[in-house]
């Protein structure tokens, strides 16, 4: 086994998984708040309800994308703060292998939540005043880079984390299998890229794996971070 050492007494760096939890959370409900009345457009949507949402209200569309924005960034802080300590937690139960590919698809999966809150701070630059194939483009960017993939990506180190705990019975047993369950659902969502009805299986995943995520982040704090 290959260890990667972090302190074992209790610490608020594993609680940032619960931040990553919190911060998208809040973004979504405080975005939703500020956000225009009227359609919400999706990359599914057709021209004219894309059209309707960019005109109905650019001053509060321009609010609302970036505050999702800023919380998203936040909340990717959060999981990239959060990696290291997953990582540490499968390199000490687990194997190097194990535990670099925890490393990598979080640290995706976060960089690519970053990416995603850039191109809705963009959308909320260009707004009412691009062009509708600019303003498709750039939604959809903000789209694709948050949602399958970067849900597909911390599936796969979840994955591992779950595949470890259960091994070494070093985590609750249901913590264990819901993690595995979810990282199949995680993974599975991969599919919406080639079939739209695929698209139920990413809020499934993200949103069972923010509850995942914010226990297996309470249990190691409360354990002091790795054991």
């Amino acid at each position: 086994m290959s260890s990667f050492p972090l302190s074992r007494r209790p610490s608020m760096g594993a609680l940032s998984g619960v931040l990553y939890v919190l911060f998208f959370v809040a973004g979504l409900v405080i975005a939703g708040i500020v956000a225009p009345s009227g359609p919400l457009a999706t990359p599914y949507s057709s021209d004219e309800v894309l059209r309707d949402y960019l005109l109905a209200d650019p001053s509060a569309l321009h609010r609302s994308l970036r505050l999702r924005a800023l919380f998203q960034t936040l909340s990717a802080l959060g999981l990239l703060a959060f990696v290291p300590w997953l990582t540490d937690y499968v390199g000490r139960h687990g194997t190097s292998a194990q535990a670099g590919v925890v490393r990598a698809a979080g640290t995706v999966a976060g960089a690519l939540l970053m990416l995603s809150a850039g191109a809705s701070w963009t959308l909320s630059m260009v707004g009412s005043s691009a062009d509708l194939v600019v303003s498709r483009t750039v939604m959809d960017l903000a789209f694709i880079t948050g949602a399958a993939p970067a849900v597909g990506a911390l599936g796969l180190a979840l994955w591992q984390v779950s595949s470890t705990a259960r091994a070494s019975r070093t985590l609750p047993v249901w913590i264990a299998w819901s993690g595995l369950v979810l990282a199949a659902v995680s993974v599975l969502s991969l599919l919406s890229l080639v079939a739209e009805p695929a698209t139920l299986l990413i809020p499934v995943g993200r949103f069972g794996g923010f509850a995942w995520i914010t226990a297996v982040s309470v249990v190691l704090w409360r354990r002091g971070g790795a054991r």
